[in-house]
Formats: C-alpha cells, structure tokens, sequence
C-alpha cells in the first residue's frame, strides 16, 4: 500500500523525467577563423565591377591566299590552306581610363565576356572558314605564344551581319590572368581554309572588327 509521501514522489520523478531536454552538440568556431569569414565578406562587398568595350580590327585577304586558283574548281584531293593573320596589339593603357586608375594592384581579375564580330567590305566568293582567337604576351609572333580563347564561326560571303564568337570560359580566366590583367596583350587569329575537290575555291577579302566587352572586379582605390 503506498502511501502519500511515496505517490508524491513518484509524481515529482515522474514529471521531472518528462521534463528533460536532448542534449545539444554545440561546435565553437575558432576566433581566426571568424575574423577571417568577417574580413573576406567586408573585401567582396568593396569589390566593383567595370564593364568596358574595346575594339580592335583585322582584315582577311582569301583571295591572296588562294591566288590563281580563286574561282576555279579545287583540284583533285581538294584544298587546304592555313589562315594566319598578324597579331593585334591591344594597349588599354590608352584606351581605357576607368581600368587604368585601377592598375596599381587593385584589378582582382579582368575578363572578356563577349566577343562580337563584324564583317565589312564582305567580298568573299564564299564562306569564310571559322577562325580562332588568341591572347597572348605584346610580343608574340603566333598563334604558339598565346591562349586560344574563342572560335569565331564561318561568315557567308558578302555578309556584314555581326556574329558573336564562342568564347572558353577556362582559357579565358587564364588568358585574363596571364596577359589581360597587365593591360597590354596581343589578339591573334588563326583558322584554315579546306576546299572539297570541285568546289568553287573563294577569293575575295573582307574587314573584320572586334567588339571585345571586358568585365574587371576591381578593389577601391
């Protein structure tokens, strides 16, 4: 028989049981590695964005290339012939000012995002082959001295319709590191010319220009 001390009691422990919390596994955080958390969050809210536009130009004489063939029907096992065009150079130092303010170790990356281009004086007799884009060093030779960036596609004969080239991501951060952030660099293109046995081989020239749109992250001055 229980009595009433022990009912009581058996209430109490019952109801204090009922009463306990799960315990909690709490992770404290070293004070360095707060601090750092806090000061890269203040440096990529000071960051800012540019977006500028430069442009370059280069000219494609096919019919040189092709000579007395232009217009003549590819000889037997057809027609190959590389595209190599002069590098550009490309001094943003004189070109843009709202980058160069920021030259002095301030540009935390500098890209370009789009590549437009633009034929003119379009008189090719026939599609102009796909040309690559490279960046490199203000003193390359070649397409060997710098980073195939993009592929600009084939342009029709006679078009002056722009065409945006196809840029990689990758090369171009590693362009952008290697040779844009120093804000003098080279463009370079390169493609080849394959003509089937019989086809028509093109002659012709045409005038291309470069709208480069280049993105820099910046830190203030």
């Amino acid at each position: 028989m229980h009595t009433f001390r022990s009912l009581l009691a058996q209430r109490v422990l019952i109801r204090a049981t009922s009463l306990a919390l799960p315990l909690v596994a709490v992770t404290t955080l070293p004070a360095c590695n707060l601090f750092n958390s806090a000061k890269a969050a203040v440096q990529n809210a000071a960051q800012i964005p540019i977006d500028v536009t430069e442009s370059t130009s280069a000219s494609l004489d096919v019919g040189k290339l092709t000579g007395p063939l232009a217009g003549q029907p590819a000889p037997a096992g057809g027609l190959s012939q590389d595209i190599a065009l002069p590098p550009v150079p490309v001094d943003l130092n004189k070109t843009q000012p709202n980058l160069v303010q920021y030259a002095n170790g301030h540009i935390v990356t500098l890209e370009i995002n789009k590549i437009a281009v633009t034929p003119s004086n379009n008189t090719m007799t026939g599609d102009l082959p796909a040309l690559d884009i490279y960046f490199g060093p203000t003193d390359a030779k070649g397409i060997a001295d710098g980073i195939k960036v993009a592929t600009i596609p084939p342009i029709k004969g006679g078009s002056t319709t722009a065409v945006d080239a196809v840029i990689d991501s990758a090369a171009m951060t590693e362009a952008g590191t290697k040779y844009l952030a120093k804000l003098a660099f080279s463009q370079i293109m390169a493609g080849k010319l394959v003509v089937k046995a019989g086809d028509p081989v093109p002659g012709g020239k045409v005038d291309l220009k470069f709208d480069l749109g280049l993105h820099a992250v910046v830190t203030p001055l």
